[in-house]
């Protein structure tokens, strides 16, 4: 048995003595030096350590920095840069990036910017500093007080030292009283520095010896008193007004030329006396006055009049007889005149048409009409009332020698109305045309049994109510060719129907509708027409332009008279009557087939408008010349209807247009007559067309 085997000792049995027993052994640690833990690396090697790291920092820096150089004028200027930036040479090293500079130097303005350094290359920049202001002290010979311009304008400065002048070739002026402007180029050196400038300044004034009849007298220039005549005046350069004053007498102002250094004499001014003044009062105030032929004014008036001499004064007044007074004034004198002006007046009978109208004079009711008014001889406002009708007024000035007389014609409101519309206008192309006033009933169409109708003359009822202007002749090729300045009417057979006062013809109804509207719109109106590149697709019954005859007007204007409708230009019956027309007439063989054999109006084709006797309205050539386009779009009615037709103008659609009248061509019963009616759309070398338009 080993030592480890022992068998341990029972506590209740008592050891032999003999026996062998193992005692534990105590343990104790192995003793440890003091001082901390030993360190791997010792304080040598730490230093060479850093001293590689270091290095190797600094080779990386170098192999990346790049040049930041600033060429800076001023050359010795300072420069600072942000950042981890090592000062190198002239320049700088830094790693790439933004960096932000400031460049400075004494006596000149610093500058601060910002740059971007790539790794790709070195950077270089040049920098030019600005220079501070300089500063410029004038002194001048004589000293005096001056002001400083500097390229033309005015610099603030103090006792001669104008500062903060920018840096630069500049013209320096020198303003001062009573010298001359003194002027030079100066060189500002800038930098905060102040240089000198010494000015010999020369007078700007000249000695004028002034004397005055009589002596004594105060002279002045711009309100600056100089002394009393006889004087010598130190006066500076230009144009100088001189005031010369004495008691009692007129002041004289003596404009005098003045240049610098050269000396002159006036002649002797010579004082007038002092005016007088009269002070003029009139009962009743408001009268006009002459003095010495001169009009002065209206009293209550004070006259500055010239003493020592007699003056004549003349009193006006409407309604009061003149007054003539003669008046003389002293020196210095103010006086008083009183003026009481005599009424005179006059006769004016009043009479009005219907009577007992009542008399308004100036205002106020004076009586009725049917006497005899006592006026002053000024003029009045006289005004004729009576209820129903509008005021009736006038201007009058009575006379003390003529009775005068007033008739006034009261109208009712629409005479009044009418009165102010005129009967005849021109339109925009020179065209006469004449206001028509119907107020009819009437028939148009005709008769079946009527010789030489047509089927399409089927009778109408027709009530024209409705004002309208309408031409007096047919539109000329003169006045077309306004509108369209080539047109050429042509000619039939060698015969021409283009002269300037024959009536257009070749035209369609659309070129007479888009003629309408282009003199619509020269004189200002509402265009009738609508249309629609060119062509006329409609219109407007409302619009206040020139149009074409409605059919109603052209048959009311042709052939309403009376109460009754004519049958022909002429008359009511055959053979055609001397000078009353251009039809086909025996002249007109050669162009026509069928002419008047009897009748010779001297015109083979169209004739110049207005050359025949107009009919019953005025109007001319409403048959013969030219057939004529009308407003209204063509349709036949089935007979006479009982419902009768208020100012019709005809429907809004339809593919031809009516044509009324007779032309140069037409010689046959059928088309002489008035109530002839034809159709169509495109020109004809016989159709013309008039204009008309309603009266609003």
């Amino acid at each position: 048995m080993t030592a480890k085997e022992a068998v341990p000792v029972r506590d209740s049995e008592p050891a032999s003595e003999d026996a062998s027993v193992i005692q534990p052994i105590g343990f104790t640690p192995a003793p440890v030096a003091t001082g901390g833990r030993k360190l791997l690396l010792t304080p040598k090697a730490i230093v060479v350590a850093s001293c590689l790291l270091l290095g190797a920092l600094m080779l990386a820096y170098l192999l990346v920095a790049r040049s930041l150089i600033f060429e800076t004028q001023p050359a010795d200027a300072d420069v600072s840069v942000s950042g981890l930036a090592l000062p190198l040479g002239d320049g700088h090293l830094v790693l790439p990036g933004h960096y932000n500079y400031t460049i400075s130097a004494t006596g000149y303005l610093p500058r601060t910017g910002e740059v971007e350094v790539s790794s790709d290359s070195n950077s270089r920049h040049a920098v030019k500093l600005e220079r501070l202001p300089g500063h410029l002290q004038v002194v001048t010979d004589p000293p005096v007080p001056v002001r400083v311009l500097v390229n033309g304008a005015e610099v603030s400065s103090t006792e001669g030292l104008a500062s903060s002048i920018p840096a630069g070739r500049k013209r320096i002026t020198i303003l001062t009283e009573r010298y001359l402007p003194f002027s030079k180029e100066v060189e500002i050196e800038g930098l905060d520095n102040t240089q000198t400038l010494t000015a010999t300044l020369r007078p700007a004034w000249a000695n004028v010896y002034i004397t005055s009849n009589p002596a004594g007298a105060t002279v002045s220039v711009e309100g600056r008193v100089l002394g009393t005549t006889p004087l010598t005046a130190e006066l500076v350069q230009g144009d100088r007004l001189v005031d010369i004053s004495l008691p009692d007498h007129k002041t004289a102002q003596i404009q005098v030329p003045v240049t610098a250094g050269v000396d002159q004499t006036l002649a002797t001014v010579d004082l007038n006396a002092a005016d007088g003044t009269l002070r003029v009062v009139t009962n009743p105030p408001g009268a006009s006055i002459t003095v010495n032929g001169e009009y002065r004014g209206q009293a209550p008036i004070d006259l500055a009049l010239a003493s020592n001499s007699r003056h004549e004064l003349r009193f006006f007044l409407d309604g009061y007889s003149t007054v003539e007074r003669t008046v003389d004034v002293r020196a210095g004198d103010l006086r008083d005149m009183n003026v009481e002006l005599t009424a005179v007046f006059g006769k004016v009978s009043i009479t009005s048409n219907p009577a007992d109208a009542q008399v308004f004079i100036d205002g106020k009711l004076a009586g009725v009409a049917g006497q005899t008014f006592t006026l002053p001889t000024r003029s009045h406002n006289i005004t004729v009332r009576k209820p129903g009708y509008e005021d009736y007024s006038t201007t009058i000035v009575p006379s003390s020698k003529l009775k005068q007389s007033v008739r006034a014609v009261l109208l009712t409101g629409e005479q009044a109305r009418w009165s102010g519309i005129p009967a005849e206008i021109t339109h925009g192309a020179g065209g006469k045309m004449l206001l028509m006033r119907p107020n009819a009933q009437f028939t148009m169409g005709s008769s079946r049994r009527e010789q030489g109708r047509r089927a399409n003359e089927v009778m109408r009822k027709i009530a024209l109510t409705r004002p309208f202007y309408i031409g007096a002749t047919e539109v000329t090729n003169r006045e077309y060719r306004r509108f369209q300045r080539m047109h050429n009417s042509s000619h039939a057979n060698g015969v021409s129907l283009d002269n300037d006062n024959l009536p257009v013809v070749n035209i369609s109804w659309n070129d007479a509708a888009l003629f309408c509207n282009w003199l619509s719109a020269r004189d200002g109106l509402k265009e009738v027409y609508r249309s629609e590149r060119g062509r006329v697709v409609g219109f407007d019954a409302s619009a206040n332009g020139y149009r074409m005859p409605t059919e109603a007007e052209w048959a009311w204007a042709a052939r309403f008279e009376r109460g009754a409708m004519r049958k022909f230009p002429w008359g009511n019956a055959l053979p055609v009557g001397k000078n009353s027309g251009n039809y086909a007439d025996s002249s007109a063989g050669q162009i026509v087939p069928a002419v008047l054999r009897t009748y010779n109006d001297r015109y083979p084709a169209t004739a110049p408008v207005g050359s025949f006797t107009p009919n019953h309205t005025g109007l001319f050539d409403m048959g013969g010349n030219v057939s004529e386009w009308i407003h209204d779009l063509y349709t036949i009615g089935t007979g006479l209807s009982l419902k009768r037709e208020e100012n019709p103008v005809g429907p809004q659609e339809g593919d031809y247009h009516v044509v009324r009248g007779s032309s140069w061509k037409h010689a046959g019963l059928t088309e002489l007559r008035l109530s002839y009616r034809d159709y169509g759309a495109e020109a004809r070398n016989d159709i013309g067309f008039r204009v008309a338009r309603w009266v609003n």
